[in-house]
C-alpha cells in the first residue's frame, strides 16, 4: 500500500514535470514558475529531480542503443513519470540551471544583450525575450515588444527564434522581429530566414549589399514575403540610436508609435487633430520636444491630465 509521502512526492514530480514541459516549450511564465518553486523547499528538490532525468533522456536521445531505441520526451511526460519517481540521490543542479536566461525592458528602456555564442540582441521599449543555448542547437523566444538580433556563425548548432505567431529558422546575419496586435514583422537587413506558422511558411534571404532587404509579415491569415520599404530599414536604425522618425504618417498613427515610449500615454480628442500629417525626426527619451513640435506646427494644446495621460487638443 502506498504510504502518504509516496503519494505527496509523486504529486510533486507530477507537478515539476508539468513546469518543465511548459518552461521547455515556451508556455510557461517564469514569474509563476518562480513563486511556484520558492513556496516549498520540497517542490525545488522535485523540479531538481526531473530537470536531472530529463537531461538524461537527451543523453540517450544523442547516444541510442541499436538494441532498444532511447526513449523520448514526449514518452516520458506522457506516460513515464514512474522513471523520475523512482529516481533517488539526483544531485542539485542549481535552482536556475533549468529556466531560460530571461531579459526585460520597461516602458522607453533599451538594453543590449551579448549572446553565449557570439551573437547580440538589443531590446528596445516594453520587451521580453529568454534564451537557452544547448548542444544542438540555439533558442530565443520572443514574448513581447522589438529585438533586434545579430547572429554569430554556428556550424553546428542551428539558431531558431520562438515568437506566439511561430517558429523562424534564422542563419548568421543581421535582422529586426516586431510582434504587433496583427502578428509579427521579421526584417531580414543580412542573412537568411526561413518562418514556419500554422497559417503557412516561407523564406527571405539578404546575401549581398546590393539585395533589397526583405520583411517576412504573419498574420492569422498567413505568412507574407516582400521588398522592405526604406523607411521600415529606416526607423529600425532609429530606434537602435534612441530616435523615432516620422515620414508624412497621421498624428494618430505617430502619437500611437510614440507612446510605446511612453508611461504617461498620449490622448487625440479631436479626430481632426488624428487626420493631420507628421514628418520629423525626435529623441523617444524626450517626448517634450515631440510635444513642442506639435505645439509650433500645428497650434495644438497640450493638456497634463494628471499622471495618466496628455490630451492633444485643437485650440
Amino acid at each position: 500500500m502506498a504510504q502518504a509521502g509516496d503519494q505527496d512526492r509523486d504529486a510533486l514530480i507530477a507537478q515539476a514535470s508539468e513546469w518543465l514541459a511548459r518552461l521547455d516549450a515556451g508556455r510557461a511564465d517564469s514569474r509563476e514558475f518562480e513563486a511556484w518553486r520558492d513556496a516549498d523547499p520540497r517542490r525545488a528538490a522535485a523540479f531538481a529531480e526531473v530537470a536531472a532525468a530529463w537531461s538524461r533522456l537527451d543523453t540517450l536521445r544523442d547516444a541510442p542503443s541499436r538494441a532498444e531505441p532511447a526513449m523520448t520526451r514526449r514518452a516520458w511526460m506522457g506516460g513515464g513519470l514512474a522513471l523520475a519517481a523512482g529516481l533517488s540521490g539526483a544531485a542539485y543542479l542549481g535552482r536556475d540551471q533549468w529556466l531560460r536566461a530571461r531579459t526585460v525592458t520597461g516602458v522607453g528602456e533599451r538594453r543590449t544583450m551579448a549572446l553565449p555564442d557570439g551573437s547580440s540582441v538589443e531590446l528596445n521599449t516594453d520587451t521580453e525575450v529568454l534564451w537557452r543555448f544547448g548542444r544542438d542547437r540555439r533558442r530565443l523566444w520572443l514574448r513581447r515588444g522589438e529585438i533586434a538580433l545579430t547572429i554569430a556563425h554556428d556550424a553546428l548548432r542551428p539558431f531558431e527564434l520562438f515568437t506566439p505567431t511561430g517558429l523562424a529558422n534564422l542563419a548568421p546575419g543581421q535582422f529586426n522581429a516586431r510582434l504587433r496586435s496583427t502578428g509579427l514583422d521579421l526584417i531580414v537587413l543580412a542573412g537568411r530566414a526561413a518562418i514556419r506558422t500554422a497559417a503557412g511558411e516561407t523564406q527571405a534571404a539578404v546575401v549581398s549589399a546590393t539585395d533589397p532587404r526583405q520583411t517576412l509579415a504573419v498574420t492569422a491569415t498567413g505568412v507574407a514575403v516582400a521588398a522592405a520599404p526604406e523607411d521600415e530599414v529606416q526607423n529600425v536604425q532609429a530606434w537602435r540610436r534612441g530616435e523615432i522618425v516620422f515620414e508624412g504618417q497621421r498624428l494618430s498613427d505617430a502619437v500611437e508609435e510614440y507612446n510605446r515610449y511612453l508611461v504617461r500615454k498620449m490622448v487625440i480628442e479631436d479626430p481632426k487633430v488624428g487626420a493631420l500629417r507628421l514628418g520629423g525626426r525626435f529623441m523617444t527619451g524626450n517626448p517634450e520636444s515631440f510635444l513642442d513640435a506639435l505645439r509650433t506646427t500645428f497650434g495644438l494644446r497640450i493638456i497634463d491630465d494628471g499622471s495618466s495621460r496628455i490630451l492633444l487638443k485643437s485650440r
